[in-house]
Order: structure tokens, then C-alpha cells, then sequence
């Protein structure tokens, strides 16, 4: 059965897909839930994560990607973690771990950072990487049956590479161009082939995305689609976010092997008939920062950002209080028991963090450090990139529509009907009133608040260049 798309979370240790939240298809339930062996990668999962930006890449006229070549280590350590993420977890909810111990950050070494933007490499993309050291891959990418590779059935070498912690002397976050870089598809204007949407769950990315939908629609409808028909292939057959190219962890192996061996329909000579005929493509995941140098065209970035305090009270209200998403984060025990008996602090603790900022430059782990947030910064502000805020979603699509010609026909006020946020409505009065109590303790909110520094820096930046982007 298909589940919503949600953001992975950092989880040092996960051994099963009861360990992460990924953004996938979920798993039969009698999916093993035991630890596994100790891997020479190391075991780390996922972050849960919801900041709303839209961003589009460009700088003046819109530029490309480039990116920063991560160094090899020479070899792989096993770096400390706390044991197995359900170990973790259970901890977690029986009480067992210190309501003071919510920096996971600082069990990362501090490392040599490496984030400088060098060249358009593929190789540089993480999932490229995991796809790289994974020969067993091979022989099921580019398949066009159902039965294909999920990025959560390897997320212990695909996480390792996100969050640089494969690596315990260097860190290599994914550092974009400030201005672009040039593709074998001449870029005209404003205008680029592949939209990359980085779903940043809890954000409006749900909205977001019907958004893309409908723009991809209008301009399939004037000017033909570049995935269907005469030379496509098919490829989205397999794709949980059809219309939009799958870069979640159900198919971001399969779209990313495709693109990067120019199957049908991304062979440099389609993509140029089709960008020349006004055709687009729009990716939705949440690992698809890196993916546009898996391709010859103009490409571009978007993303949603959001207060990452009311993001996180969100992620708490609809995953813990409301039990969305088939109650996918619940423990077996609170299943049983039809109750997540946390509260917000321990939700934090549970979710490591409910980080997501590591989306938006993935190779270095999200912590306060200055080679994570201000690499994330920068991206932000790259032309390959820009962004709509939560708080302002109409505003930001209308300056989408002023100032990139490809989504010159969004019609923002019809639009602002699809828009809905927010559990509220959702929960009984026992869980209103279990919130409202939760939320009057302001010792605990600000807590969460403090523990959330580097994702509030990046988020402040955001809200201080969200006009000059423009």
C-alpha cells in the first residue's frame, strides 16, 4: 500500500524500514523489525523535515548547476552511534533518555570542510554515490517492471553519503553555483527543461506540488508532454509522483539511472527538440538536490521553506498526535495501544531533530556548523535555485509568475483553494486539549526552539533574501 511522501529522518542506526521515515511506498507490516549487523558503513537513517521554499534556479537570466566534488575517504569508518534507531526510539518513549539530551549533533566529529562549487560532475550527487558503491544495483536499475530498487532498501550506505557521515574526517556539503553552470542544451531566457521540486515535508509541499501538476498539465496540453508518447519510453510507468518525475526514495534510483544513461525520454538530442518545442519536466522528492547534473539541459531547483518551529509543531501534530500516514512513525506498542504518548520535547528527541536542512545540501550532517549552514545559505541564494516561503505561498507564486516565463499561466487565486495547512481540525477535543497544554509550556517550547539554532539561521536568511531572489 502507498503512503504520502515524507522526508527521511537522520537515524544512526536504522536497521529496518520501521527505523526511517522515508518518503515511499510503505513496507508489509511484517517487515522485520531486529537489528542487523554492525555494517562498515556505519548506520545512519534519515531527517524528518518541512520547510516551505519554492525555489527556482536562476540569477538574472536562470542559470544551472554546478557542484562541489566531495573527497574519497580512504577508507569507511564506523563512526559512534547510539545503537539501533528503534533502540533509540523505544528508549525514547519509555522515558529512558534525559529530557536535557537533545543535541544528537554532538556525537559527530568535527571535521575538515570541503564545500567549494567545481564542476557540473554527476559524480558528485549522492545517490550517484550510493548508486556507485552498490554494484548489486546494476542489475536491477533500468528495468521497466514494478520490481525495482527503493532507496530505503539500501539507506544505510544512500544515508551515509546525505549526511557525510561515510566520512569521519571530511565533510563535503553540496555547494551549487552562485551563477550557474553552462549545459550542453543552450538555456534561453528564464527558461529551464527540468524543474527539480525539493519536497520539504509539512511545508505546503503537498500544495506545492498540485501546483507543478497543474502548470505541467497546461503546458502538456499546448505544447505536447516530453515523458509520453513517441520516443518517452514509458519511464513513468513506475513513478508514485506521476505526472512529476519520481525523486523520492521509492524512485530516485530508477529516474536517476535513466537520466544519467540518456534513456527515453532524457537522450540529449529529445531534450533539446522538446525544450525547443516549450516542453518541461518536474521532478517532486526530497533527494533530488544534485540530480539536475544527471542531465544536458537547463535545469532548475525549487523548494518551499517554513518556520521551522511551526514546521516541527506540524510534523508533531500530524505524524504523532493524529497518527497520519497509517500511523507510519507510531511504534508497534502505541499501535497496539492507538495512542503516540509523547510530547513535543520527546517527539524532538524520538525524530533526532526533525531536521531538514541537510535536504537543501546534502554530504555534511545538519548541526550548527558553519560548513553545513552556511553551504545551505549559499545555496539558497545560488541562481540555480529559488524559493517560496509557507507564510507567503500566494505572494510567491505570483512572483513565480512574473518572473520565470515557463509558469506565465498560473492562475494564483484559483489556485489558493487547493492550499490547506494544518491538523487542527483533525484532532478529538482529548487531543486539542493534550496540545493546548503542551503549547502553554513555554520552558518546553523554547527548548525546542534553542535545539533548532542552525535550522533558524538558515530559515532567517531565507526571509531576509526572499525579495532580493527575485
Amino acid at each position: 500500500m502507498r503512503a504520502a511522501e515524507r522526508a527521511p529522518l537522520i537515524a544512526p542506526g536504522a536497521s529496518s524500514i520501521e527505523d526511517i521515515d522515508v518518503e515511499c511506498i510503505r513496507r508489509e507490516e511484517t517487515q522485520s523489525h531486529a537489528s542487523t549487523s554492525t555494517s562498515a558503513w556505519g548506520r545512519v537513517g534519515r531527517v524528518a523535515g518541512a520547510v516551505v521554499v519554492a525555489s527556482v534556479a536562476f540569477a538574472g537570466s536562470v542559470a544551472v548547476v554546478a557542484h562541489a566534488r566531495a573527497p574519497v575517504a580512504a577508507s569507511m569508518p564506523q563512526l559512534p552511534r547510539l545503537g539501533g534507531t528503534s533502540e533509540w526510539r523505544r528508549m525514547v518513549s519509555r522515558g529512558e533518555v534525559s529530557r536535557n539530551d537533545l543535541n544528537m549533533a554532538a556525537r559527530v566529529p568535527e571535521k575538515t570542510c570541503s564545500a567549494t562549487p567545481l564542476t557540473n560532475d554527476a559524480n558528485d550527487y549522492f545517490i550517484k554515490k550510493t548508486i556507485d558503491a552498490l554494484p548489486d544495483l546494476a542489475a536491477r536499475l533500468g528495468t521497466r517492471g514494478g520490481d525495482f530498487p527503493h532507496s530505503y532498501d539500501h539507506h544505510e550506505v544512500e544515508a551515509g553519503f546525505m549526511t557525510g557521515t561515510n566520512n569521519a574526517r571530511e565533510e563535503s556539503p553540496y555547494a551549487l553555483p552562485s551563477g550557474g553552470y553552462v549545459k550542453k542544451i543552450k538555456q534561453h531566457g528564464d527558461r529551464a527543461m527540468v524543474y527539480h521540486f525539493i519536497h520539504i515535508p509539512k511545508a505546503g509541499g503537498t500544495y506545492f506540488n498540485e501546483v507543478l501538476a497543474n502548470v505541467m498539465r497546461s503546458l502538456n496540453n499546448k505544447f505536447g508532454s516530453a515523458t509520453r508518447g513517441a520516443g518517452a519510453g514509458g519511464v513513468y510507468a513506475n513513478w508514485i509522483t506521476n505526472p512529476l518525475l519520481d525523486a523520492t526514495a521509492h524512485g530516485v534510483f530508477q529516474t536517476t539511472h535513466y537520466m544519467l544513461n540518456k534513456s527515453a525520454p532524457f537522450g540529449t538530442a529529445k531534450l533539446a527538440r522538446d525544450y525547443a518545442l516549450g516542453r518541461r519536466m518536474f521532478s517532486k522528492g526530497s533527494f533530488n538536490m544534485g540530480l539536475c547534473s544527471a542531465t544536458d539541459a537547463p535545469c532548475m531547483y525549487l523548494t518551499v521553506l517554513r518556520n521551522p518551529f511551526d514546521r516541527f509543531m506540524s510534523h508533531y501534530k500530524y505524524s504523532c498526535l493524529e497518527g497520519a500516514e497509517e500511523r507510519a512513525l507510531w511504534l508497534p506498542e502505541w499501535k497496539a495501544k492507538g495512542e503516540c504518548p509523547l510530547d513535543p520535547l520527546q517527539w524532538f528527541q524520538y525524530t533526532q531533530g526533525d531536521d531538514w536542512t541537510h535536504l537543501l545540501a546534502p554530504g555534511a550532517y545538519p548541526r550548527d556548523s558553519e560548513c553545513h549552514v552556511e553551504t545551505v545559505k549559499a545555496n539558497l541564494k545560488s541562481g540555480c535555485m529559488r524559493y517560496l516561503l509557507t507564510e507567503k505561498l500566494a505572494d510567491g507564486l505570483t512572483k513565480m509568475r512574473d518572473h520565470l516565463p515557463d509558469f506565465a499561466g498560473l492562475n494564483v487565486n484559483s489556485l489558493k483553494s487547493l492550499f490547506t495547512n494544518g491538523s487542527a481540525s483533525r484532532l478529538t477535543p482529548a487531543l486539542k486539549a493534550r496540545l493546548d497544554r503542551y503549547t502553554s509550556d513555554e520552558d518546553m517550547m523554547n527548548r525546542i526552539k534553542k535545539s533548532m539554532i542552525h535550522q533558524f539561521k538558515v530559515y532567517d536568511h531565507a526571509v531576509e533574501n526572499y525579495e532580493a531572489q527575485w
